[in-house]
Formats: structure tokens, C-alpha cells, sequence
């Protein structure tokens, strides 16, 4: 027997989130600290300046078809869980609890401890602080913003958009600076085991691919604004607007950074260079710019974290209003209407990523494939949807229709594989132990339906 849902009354998030704000959570979940190193991990596998543009722009165009077809899946079901509804709809509730489960364990509690710690690290560095303090300093941030989305998904969304024009605005001012100034100031001194040329040693086609990965890395979050879906006013107009339009905003904010960067330095200094962002400043305005882009940063990542804290605990909620995990997660604070004890939970298990990982790399490895993997699917759902409005058994949606479908559907599925299989060898047992997490997932499921069946 089925689990019955709890009553509306007690699960249901109202629609407060305009078309700002919900356009700030697609473009502040994208844009965090990747912008700020990923070109310098591209021009470490391909060299010279016109192959790592084009890798940034064909991570643009694959994540554009990505929210295409994302966007007709939010349209047809514009409630509270993004991918958990898409894919629990297409492809059962096994499949739905176990995207569910990863998303609970590994892939938003990951996202928000990785970002967190370049945030922390970031303060700290703006702030002159002892590398001591970046876990308590990261920590904190995680705790603050989680009691803000506590206060409610208006005062989440404001946080969202207030960062989301602050982090776009000082990016435009570090270009505009890239653009108008000349570099007069000495090269910051060259890491150690800082490559002597741009690109690697291995063929130009598997260097391209590698590039890729922390390209796509750096777009990753578009995929975001579907979670908090039942909260988003108008939806048939404004989640359109928001994911597709926010997905090509950053491709715009990307191409222009990157260009800004090698107008200021060479292709090797980029590869050279791990904090791209600072070394551009520095050589343009010196000591102070660089202090600048880490307050820059800062506030980017922490825009980040606050967009991952908002949307992460609206899966849980839905999963838990569906009867598929424990009820409680569902419950909705009755004054505020926000899910507080989804996103405690979330809070704990990201403060308790950030303490084990060793950094940034670290924790980042774990979710980039699992995350990827749920993509794929959810992209998939759309074969599934469109099938079923031919026979007859599901509503046909003419508000919003994917363009150029089914290619870019299938652009999309055919280089995720590609990047799954690219990632399990590069990050190694990481990757492997984000699936194997997920994985997990059917057989908890298994027993969760067969006490709750026994139960009822």
C-alpha cells in the first residue's frame, strides 16, 4: 500500500519567489569561486588562448541545452524538488528516493562544504586571519545562512539576489579594469611546481576533454532554481526566464572574464597562476587589488553557499511529504513556512563535510560525477514526458516548448556519459564513492517501502 501524503496544510511552501530573485538563485548558484580558478586548471590541458575560450564556451552551450529542456520539465511541473519530481515522475519512486538520498548525503551537504571552504579561505585572507580559523570561519557561514532561510524564503531569496548583484557587479569592475588599465605592477611571485607553458604533454583531444571538466564544474548549479520550483510565482513565465535566460547571462559573464584575463596576462601565466582572478588584479592595481578580489570572492562564494542552503532542503521536504522519508522532514514552520528541520539537518551535514575534507579538492570530487549522473536523468524525463502527452496521459504544456528538441536533449545525454566516464578516471575513488553513496539508496529504499507497507 502506497504511503498517503500529509495534509496540504502542513507541507505546502507558498509561491513568494519573484523573477529576480529567481533568476539571482540561477546566476548565484552558478557563478562562486569557479570563475576564479577553473581558467587556470583549463590553460593547465590545452594551450594558448583560443582553445580554452572555446572549452568555456562549449561548456556554455552544453549547459544552455541542459536548461532548454530543463525548462519544459519545470513548466509541466512546477513544484517544490526540481529533479526529484522530474525524475520520481519518469522513472518511478525507487529512482526518485535514490536522487533523493544522494542529494541528502553527498551532493548538496558537498557542494555547500566545498564552496564554504573558499569562502572561508577567501575571509580569512581579506581579513589577515590564521589559516586556524577557516574551518570555524566556514562553519559559521554554513550556520548564519541556514538561519536565514530559516526566517523564511523571502529573506533567503533577498540574500540571494542582494549577493547574486554584488558578485556580478564587482566581476564587471575587475574586467572593466582588465580592459581600460595597463599592468604596472610586478608578476606575484610563481608557485611552486607551477607548469613552464600552457597546456600538458598528453594529446590535444584528451587535454581538451580534461579541460572540460572544470569548465563544467563552473557552470554547475542551473539546475537549482527547479528545487525551490513550488515556491516561484507565475511559474510558466518566470522559471523559463529564469533558468534559461540566467544559464546565458553567465555564459556572457564568463566569455567576458576570461577574455578579461588574457588581456592582462599571457596563456602560461594563466597556467602558472592558480588564483587567476588576483594575479590579474594585482598586476593592474597592485598589493590592494589583490586584498580587493579576495573580499570579491568572498562575497561571491558566500552568495553560493546561501543559494545551496536555500534549494538543498526543498528535496528533502518533498521527498518526505510524498511519504518517502521520515515525516517530520516534511513539517513546515507554521509562521515562517519554511522547512526548518530539512534544513538543520542539511546544516549538520555540511559543517560535518567541511571538518573530515581536507579542502576544496577534496570535497569536490564527491559530487561533481553524482551530480551529473542525476542531470543525464533528468534530461532523459523529457523523452518520457513528450511520449506520454502523444498517448494521451499527460497534460500538454504549449507555455514553453524545448528548442531544437530532440538534438539538444540528446547533446546533452550523450556528453554527460562522456563526462561521467572522464571524471570516475580523473577524481578516482571520490567519484566512484559519490555513485556508490547513491547507490545505496535502492536498498534503503527496499526496506523503507517494505515498513512502511508493513506498517499500513
Amino acid at each position: 500500500m502506497a504511503a498517503t501524503v500529509a495534509p496540504r496544510t502542513e507541507v505546502e511552501l507558498h509561491r513568494q519567489i519573484g523573477l529576480y530573485a529567481a533568476t539571482a538563485i540561477t546566476v548565484g548558484n552558478i557563478v562562486g569561486s569557479g570563475i576564479f580558478r577553473s581558467p587556470h586548471s583549463v590553460a593547465q590541458e590545452v594551450p594558448g588562448v583560443v582553445l580554452p575560450l572555446l572549452a568555456w564556451v562549449l561548456g556554455g552551450v552544453l549547459s544552455l541545452c541542459g536548461s532548454l529542456v530543463l525548462a519544459e520539465l519545470a513548466v509541466a511541473h512546477p513544484r517544490t524538488g526540481g529533479l526529484y519530481v522530474f525524475i520520481r515522475e519518469s522513472f518511478g519512486n525507487a529512482w526518485g528516493f535514490v536522487f533523493g538520498w544522494a542529494n541528502l548525503w553527498v551532493i548538496k551537504p558537498t557542494v555547500i562544504a566545498a564552496i564554504a571552504s573558499v569562502f572561508a579561505l577567501y575571509f580569512c585572507e581579506a581579513l589577515r586571519l590564521p589559516a586556524g580559523t577557516q574551518l570555524p570561519v566556514g562553519c559559521a557561514a554554513i550556520l548564519a545562512l541556514t538561519g536565514i532561510n530559516i526566517l523564511g524564503v523571502k529573506e533567503g531569496a533577498g540574500t540571494a539576489s542582494l549577493f547574486t548583484t554584488l558578485k556580478v557587479i564587482g566581476i564587471m569592475v575587475l574586467c572593466g579594469a582588465a580592459f581600460t588599465l595597463t599592468a604596472t605592477h610586478a608578476p606575484g611571485p610563481i608557485p611552486e611546481g607551477a607548469p613552464a607553458a600552457a597546456g600538458s604533454s598528453s594529446p590535444l583531444i584528451i587535454g581538451f576533454i580534461a579541460a572540460m571538466i572544470p569548465v563544467l564544474f563552473a557552470y554547475d548549479g542551473w539546475t537549482d532554481v527547479t528545487y525551490v520550483g513550488g515556491e516561484v510565482a507565475n511559474p510558466t513565465r518566470n522559471l523559463p526566464i529564469a533558468i534559461v535566460w540566467g544559464t546565458v547571462l553567465v555564459i556572457v559573464i564568463y566569455v567576458i572574464t576570461n577574455l578579461a584575463y588574457y588581456r592582462v596576462l599571457s596563456a602560461d601565466d594563466v597556467a602558472r597562476y592558480p588564483a587567476v582572478g588576483s594575479e590579474t588584479i594585482g598586476r593592474l592595481l597592485g598589493e590592494w587589488g589583490r586584498q580587493a578580489l579576495a573580499v570579491l570572492v568572498a562575497i561571491s562564494t558566500f552568495g553560493t553557499v546561501n543559494g545551496a542552503v536555500l534549494t538543498g532542503p526543498r528535496v528533502t521536504q518533498a521527498m518526505a511529504a510524498d511519504g518517502l522519508l521520515w515525516r517530520p522532514l516534511a513539517r513546515l514552520d507554521p509562521r515562517r513556512n519554511t522547512p526548518v528541520l530539512a534544513l538543520v539537518v542539511q546544516a549538520v551535514l555540511a559543517c560535518v563535510w567541511l571538518a573530515v575534507a581536507g579542502g576544496f579538492e577534496d570535497v569536490s570530487g564527491w559530487f561533481v560525477t553524482t551530480s551529473w549522473l542525476f542531470y543525464g536523468m533528468s534530461i532523459a524525463a523529457l523523452f518520457i514526458h513528450r511520449r506520454r502527452e502523444r498517448e494521451g496521459r499527460e497534460e500538454r504544456h504549449v507555455s514553453y516548448r524545448t528548442p531544437l528538441y530532440p538534438l539538444t536533449a540528446w547533446i546533452f545525454i550523450l556528453v554527460t556519459v562522456g563526462l561521467i566516464a572522464s571524471d570516475l578516471t580523473a577524481s578516482g575513488w571520490r567519484a566512484a564513492a559519490g555513485v556508490i553513496v547513491a547507490a545505496i539508496g535502492f536498498p534503503v529504499y527496499w526496506v523503507w517501502k517494505g515498513r512502511r507497507s508493513a506498517a499500513a
